[in-house]
């Protein structure tokens, strides 16, 4: 019994602290066993068919995991569930909710059934088989605003953990209905083209907003220059007027190095002839628009600045 006892704790170490019934029987224990393990205190009844060993610590994983595990079949984090698993910068209010492929909804609240969902549209975060994170948009479609959708798309974007193709392949996919608008997500995708980059920040799409909106030519985002052996990102560039705009945050760009790094770069850059503008969260639109504007009329052409270092 020792050893079968060891098994219980091979499986639940994997699946925060739980065991179902049917992977007790696969470890070869009888139903009397497991009522036994009950009624002794080392395992505790979670969900139906689904227990936690003795002495485990109680968590939202746990309760989200135990539902999924229920229902006997496979089945998914989703909605909710998924977006908190996918650390949404916004999310509707938790709640447990489990997503599957079958004809039938089980009595299971929060649970929700679908015909489409291929192997593109799930994965597994925090040891959990949740939805994928476009998958989990669209499933969030009606649960968030637009802008809400927005800013958590460019942010999955930032991290690496979204992709505007997979994206448009799961629109393409679902159909609008209850619960989803697909539309908003095909909104989003329409304002994101495949060179799209989210910027450094949600704030540096603010700006990129304002440029746009100003009618000014659109800059090129993160572009990279080397100049007095060093590399520097710059958030905004109009490389042929050599123009660089860089959005600081407050309270990114304070203290001494910040200060000192941003000093390093403006001169390593002034000597390649670039001319840069600096905004923050206190700069107002307007002017913005009317620096931009009247850098980008008077810095000289490319063909110039190559003449001026030539000379």
């Amino acid at each position: 019994m020792t050893g079968k006892l060891s098994s219980i704790d091979d499986i639940a170490s994997s699946q925060w602290s739980l065991v179902t019934r049917q992977q007790l029987f696969d470890a070869s224990f009888e139903r009397e066993q497991v009522a036994g393990l009950l009624r002794a205190g080392t395992l505790r009844v979670v969900r139906r068919h689904v227990y936690a060993t003795f002495g485990s610590v109680r968590s939202w994983q746990q309760d989200q995991l135990a539902a999924v595990l229920t229902v006997g079949q496979p089945a998914f984090a989703s909605h909710a569930a998924a977006a908190r698993l996918w650390e949404y910068v916004h999310r509707p209010e938790d709640a447990v909710n489990v997503l599957l492929k079958a004809d039938y909804t089980p009595r299971l609240r929060g649970a929700r059934r679908t015909t489409i969902l291929p192997d593109d549209d799930v994965t597994t975060r925090e040891g959990i088989p949740c939805t994928s994170f476009e998958r989990t948009l669209c499933d969030c479609s009606a649960l968030l605003t637009p802008f809400q959708l927005g800013r958590v798309l460019d942010d999955g974007l930032r991290r690496g953990v979204a992709s505007l193709e997979q994206l448009e392949r799961c629109a393409v996919r679902l159909d609008s209905g209850r619960g989803r608008k697909l539309s908003v997500v095909k909104q989003l995708l329409s304002q994101r083209d495949v060179g799209f980059h989210p910027g450094g920040s949600a704030s540096e799409l603010d700006v990129l907003r304002v440029i746009r909106d100003a009618g000014l030519p659109l800059p090129v985002q993160q572009f990279v220059v080397h100049a007095g052996g060093h590399r520097y990102v710059l958030d905004f560039a109009w490389p042929d007027r050599k123009v660089f705009v860089e959005y600081s945050g407050l309270a990114v760009h304070s203290g001494a190095s910040a200060v000192a790094h941003d000093n390093e770069r403006t001169s390593a850059l002034s000597g390649l002839w670039w001319r840069g503008l600096v905004f923050d969260e206190t700069t107002p639109d307007r002017r913005m628009v009317e620096r931009l504007t009247e850098a980008l009329s008077t810095s000289p052409t490319h063909g110039d600045v190559e003449d001026r270092m030539s000379a």
